[in-house]
C-alpha cells in the first residue's frame, strides 16, 4: 500500500511537471515526446511495481498458510502427547493391576496347597510297592507300629482296629493286619492272632508279610493248643517260601515241635 501511494505521487507529480512544461514550452513536439515517453517509464515503473506487489502478497499468504500449518501440527503433536502420556499412565496402572494379580493368585495358591497338604496323598513303599496314602492314613498307621514297638500293645491294637474300620481298602491292610496279630498274640489273644494272620493269608499271600505271618500264625497255633494245625502251618511255609528266614525258624520249630495231637474238643 505505502508503495502504490508512492507510486500515486509520482505519477500526479509528473503530470504537474508536463503541464507544466506543456505551458513552457507550447505547442512544441519534443516537449510532448518527452512526456509520452517520461509516461510510458512511468507506467512500466508502474507495472513492475505492481507485480512485485503481487509476488510479495503471494509469498506472504503462502508464509502465513504455512505458519498456520505449523501451528495445526504442532497443536496436533501436542494432543499426541498427551494422548501417548495418558496410555503411559493407563499402562502403568494396569501393569501394576496386573502385579498385584498375580501376587494374589501366588499367595492364594500357597494357601490353597496348605490347606490341601494335611489331606493330600502322599507316595509311600509298601512290600517294595509306590503307592499313595492319605497323611492321615500314614500317620495312624505308623502311630499304631509305635506303640507295638514301646510294647503299648492296647494302644496298638486299639489304633489298628481302628485303622481297619476306616480304611477298609488300604495299602496299608496286610500290614494292618500282621501288627494286628502279632499286638494280639502279645496280649495272649491267641484266637485273635490265629483270626488276623490267617485273613492277612487269604487275601495277600503274595504280600512279603506271608512268610512272617505263616511263621506267627503256627506260634498262636502252639500257644492255643492246636500243634497238629502248627506243624501244617510250619510245613507249608517252608514248602512255599524255602529260602525265606521264616522257613529257616520254621525247620527249627518243627524239631523241637511235640508230636501233634488234636486240640481240646477234638478227636
Amino acid at each position: 500500500m505505502m508503495a502504490n501511494r508512492a507510486l500515486t505521487s509520482i505519477a500526479l507529480w509528473l503530470a504537474v511537471a508536463s503541464a507544466a512544461q506543456a505551458q513552457l514550452f507550447g505547442g512544441d513536439d519534443e516537449a510532448r515526446r518527452a512526456i509520452i515517453d517520461l509516461r510510458g517509464r512511468i507506467d512500466l515503473m508502474s507495472r513492475e511495481l505492481g507485480a512485485q506487489m503481487k509476488e510479495y502478497a503471494d509469498r506472504l499468504d503462502a508464509l502465513e498458510a504455512a505458519t498456520r500449518g505449523q501451528l495445526a501440527l504442532r497443536s496436533e503433536l501436542d494432543a499426541m502427547r498427551q494422548e501417548l502420556a495418558r496410555l503411559r499412565g493407563s499402562l502403568e496402572e494396569q501393569t501394576n493391576e496386573l502385579a498385584n494379580t498375580q501376587k494374589m493368585l501366588r499367595d492364594q495358591s500357597a494357601e490353597f496347597s496348605e490347606r490341601l497338604r494335611p489331606i493330600e496323598p502322599v507316595a509311600v513303599q509298601i512290600d517294595g510297592k509306590s503307592v499313595t496314602v492319605s497323611p492321615s492314613e500314614r500317620r495312624r498307621f505308623e502311630a499304631a507300629v509305635a506303640a507295638f514297638r514301646e510294647r503299648d500293645f492296647k494302644l496298638a491294637q486299639s489304633t489298628l482296629q481302628s485303622f481297619r474300620t476306616q480304611y477298609p481298602d488300604s495299602p496299608y491292610m496286610a500290614n494292618v493286619l500282621f501288627w494286628l496279630g502279632s499286638t494280639q498274640f502279645e496280649l495272649k489273644d491267641y484266637k485273635g492272632s490265629i483270626d488276623s494272620h490267617q485273613t492277612l493269608l487269604a487275601r495277600f499271600s503274595a504280600s512279603e508279610r506271608a512268610p512272617d505271618a505263616m511263621l506267627n500264625l503256627a506260634y498262636a497255633q502252639i500257644e492255643a493248643g492246636d500243634r497238629r494245625s502248627a506243624r501244617r502251618t510250619l510245613e507249608q511255609l517252608i514248602e512255599k517260601f524255602p529260602e525265606s528266614p521264616a522257613a529257616k525258624s520254621a525247620r527249627d520249630r518243627l524239631v523241637t515241635l511235640p508230636a501233634a495231637a488234636a486240640p481240646a474238643g477234638k478227636s
